[in-house]
């Protein structure tokens, strides 16, 4: 027997085309398990202003789709070569928005893969480890942005005045546009503070401010 013959008869025992109930139902019941861990950790760590439940719930359940073509690749040989060449051609074209959806959707695929294989212990442990982290990297200080300030002047040398008030109230401020035109200008600052309660109050006293805006914007300032 050659090692050509030995290496297919090693391969193929590796598919036995049997799969019993019992180990569907738990290979699935254990990604169900694992589903809702991703939905609720996902749910508790969202910042987003809209919260997509549908986009959770979709993204969770890809842990039994996938747990279920591990499952079936494991037992025929024919399954398997057909789902790689199927997969090799599909093509996903929903934008994710946020950088922070990557990590669950990876997450949510690899606990199908891991349950789908078998190795139950290693779910359990990454899904302890990642809880962990995203809690403790949640609570970490990052320099946030809550407000724009978008200042109409009707003279350059209230600009001056604006950004020494700033500077006395403790506000770091970067200029994001300036917008020129025949006896106005629109400044739009980018705000980092505590509290805008004085600095509002020192802007109303400033002769030569025509309007000013406060927008609330989620991110993290640059400075």
């Amino acid at each position: 027997m050659s090692f050509s013959d030995i290496f297919k008869k090693n391969f193929l025992e590796n598919f036995t085309g049997i799969i019993s109930i019992q180990m569907v139902i738990i290979t699935l019941l254990f990604a169900l398990v694992f589903s809702l861990i991703v939905f609720y950790v996902y749910k508790l760590t969202s910042k987003n202003t809209i919260y997509s439940k549908s986009f959770n719930v979709t993204m969770s359940l890809i842990s039994i789709i996938t747990a279920g073509v591990v499952l079936s690749m494991q037992a025929n040989i024919v399954v398997s070569l057909g789902m790689v060449g199927a997969l090799s051609i599909v093509r996903f074209r929903t934008a994710v928005k946020e950088p922070r959806d990557l990590l669950f959707l990876f997450w949510s695929i690899s606990n199908g893969i891991i349950i789908g294989a078998g190795v139950y212990s290693l779910v359990f442990i990454m899904a302890i480890v990642l809880t962990i982290g995203l809690l403790v990297f949640d609570l970490l200080p990052s320099n946030k942005i809550p407000y724009l300030l978008v200042v109409n002047i009707s003279d350059n040398n209230v600009y001056d005045k604006i950004v020494d008030t700033l500077i006395v109230n403790s506000v770091k401020y970067k200029v994001k546009s300036r917008n020129v035109t025949k006896g106005s200008t629109d400044v739009v600052f980018e705000l980092s503070c505590k509290s805008l309660e004085l600095l509002v109050d020192d802007l109303n006293k400033i002769k030569g401010i025509t309007s000013y805006n406060l927008i609330s914007q989620d991110g993290e300032c640059q400075f």
